[in-house]
């Protein structure tokens, strides 16, 4: 398989000149906390458990002048953790380290200097790093006498913070400011009076967007080895302990063209199997990236079957409108059992997940590499399907002859005269059937006028909205149905 140019460093063309600021110290100081305060967005999961963040996370950061940079937040670093786990944290926080152009080395000033603080530090000096010790948790009684003892690490500057308060934060992007070169970024700022114009998106602006690619299904189904095969380097955790991923990882690359930002999220567990604490927070945060992805990747083990929960994982997706596509991974495994297993299996998925039949189904093994190469290429197709646009007149040239030759039913079974068809929005593609009453239709009725647009265009692996608008003053509004349609739908969507 051909390897992608990584640009996760960067991934638009400010971003490749980024300044890398990386976050490390011992578990449970604050780096997190310290991390989502400098991004202005919450983004790593905070919480009392020593451990959480594993992986490394990456943002596109500014300072409040505007001015770029890339932050990066690293697991703890815990000299002493022999077993699998922690050792992969330390060794990518120390990788982190190595790529950075300035290290803030947290430490948490109430608790003292500890040996972990000491060994972090040596692993920063002997990476040769620029460094800023950030004693964090200052409010704190304790924390002033560690702050002073924080000096003794030997670094050259220290800054007192309470990240949790938001105390000493602007010190540290004065720090990072002093660091950055260039003016600040006007040009991209744009004024109140340069509003964006809705105009029809050239093929140009398509490719030039970013594609937020989200690999999303349940615990222990392979995404952090997919997102590794696709990156091409051992970016994410892997372990054949299910919930190793608790963060979301973002990663950029180039393929085919197209730009993308690829995010593995936590798995999403049944909701009564979904514990208090970090695990609940994980699948927050496993959501949330939903809803602001282009496309989901839904990754399902093919050696067990798809359950349920992949159901449910895949509701989340076409309830938010985004492009969906389904891989069965772990083919190598399920594809040596018998003849004609991927038929077999490509109808389980249509049978456990009919609301998803819009869906491209690819077979892959992300250990193995096979079909690998063909994801990011589907997905571009998917992102760009989202996107569609239908002109008025073709709509209702391919749709008018058949609504007027039988016309749909609406959900209480009356007839309904559709004057015309409009496409209103994209993203997920949208269309209007102006007609004589605002009723919504019968399910079998949507499904019917979905197959005659998914006709007329490619929209494979996007899912389709249609709504009803009445014409005239008395008949003003709009009805619409919330998909999954059907009871059994439903049913298979929830279940888990």
């Amino acid at each position: 398989m051909r390897r992608p140019r990584d640009v996760s460093a960067n991934a638009s063309p400010t971003a490749r000149r980024a300044f890398r600021v990386v976050i490390a110290g011992r578990p449970n100081v604050g780096k997190s906390a310290l991390f989502n305060k400098l991004a202005r967005r919450r983004r790593a999961i905070v919480h009392d458990l020593p451990g959480m963040t594993r992986d490394v996370l990456e943002v596109d950061a500014r300072l409040p002048d505007d001015r770029p940079y890339r932050l990066v937040d690293t697991g703890g670093y815990d000299p002493s953790g022999k077993e699998k786990i922690p050792a992969a944290v330390r060794e990518k926080a120390v990788a982190a380290i190595r790529g950075a152009d300035l290290v803030l080395l947290v430490l948490d000033a109430s608790a003292g200097i500890l040996p972990g603080d000491r060994a972090a530090a040596r692993v920063v000096r002997e990476a040769g790093r620029e460094c800023i010790v950030v004693a964090n948790k200052i409010d704190r009684r304790e924390g002033s006498e560690g702050e002073s003892e924080a000096w003794g690490l030997g670094f050259p500057e220290l800054l007192g913070v309470s990240a949790e308060h938001g105390i000493g934060v602007d010190d540290v992007q004065d720090a990072i400011g002093k660091r950055l070169t260039g003016p600040v970024a006007a040009e991209e700022k744009g004024s109140e009076d340069d509003e964006p114009k809705e105009e029809a998106e050239t093929e140009a602006t398509a490719k030039d967007r970013e594609i937020a690619v989200a690999v999303v299904g349940r615990p222990n189904v392979g995404k952090s080895s997919l997102l590794n095969a696709l990156l091409g380097e051992p970016r994410a955790i892997v372990s054949e302990t299910a919930g190793t991923t608790r963060d979301s990882v973002d990663a950029g690359l180039e393929a085919g063209g197209h730009r993308f930002r690829l995010v593995d999220t936590a798995g999403i567990r049944r909701r009564g199997r979904t514990e208090r604490g970090p695990e609940v927070l994980s699948v927050v945060q496993a959501r949330k990236r939903i809803e602001e992805c282009d496309v989901a990747l839904l990754v399902v083990d093919a050696s067990e079957g798809p359950t349920g929960q992949d159901a449910a994982v895949a509701a989340y997706a076409e309830q938010e409108g985004k492009g969906l596509l389904l891989l069965a991974n772990k083919w190598d495994l399920a594809g040596k059992r018998e003849e004609g297993t991927a038929d077999d299996f490509r109808q389980a998925l249509a049978d456990q997940i009919p609301f998803a039949r819009f869906a491209p189904i690819l077979l892959i093994s992300a250990t193995t590499g096979r079909g690998v190469g063909r994801v990011l290429a589907a997905a571009a197709r998917v992102a760009e399907n989202r996107r569609r646009r239908i002109a008025t007149g073709e709509l209702n040239r391919v749709l008018g002859r058949p609504l007027r030759d039988k016309a749909p039913r609406t959900a209480s079974g009356r007839p309904l005269k559709v004057y015309y068809v409009a496409q209103t929005a994209v993203a997920p593609p949208t269309f209007a059937l102006v007609a004589s009453r605002a009723d919504p239709l019968h399910f079998s009725e949507e499904r019917r006028v979905e197959n005659l647009l998914r006709e007329a265009a490619d929209f494979e692996g996007s899912p389709i909205r249609i709504n009803v608008r009445g014409r005239g003053r008395e008949n003003a509004g709009t009805k619409s149905r919330t998909r999954p349609r059907s009871k059994s739908s439903r049913r298979r969507a929830g279940s888990g």
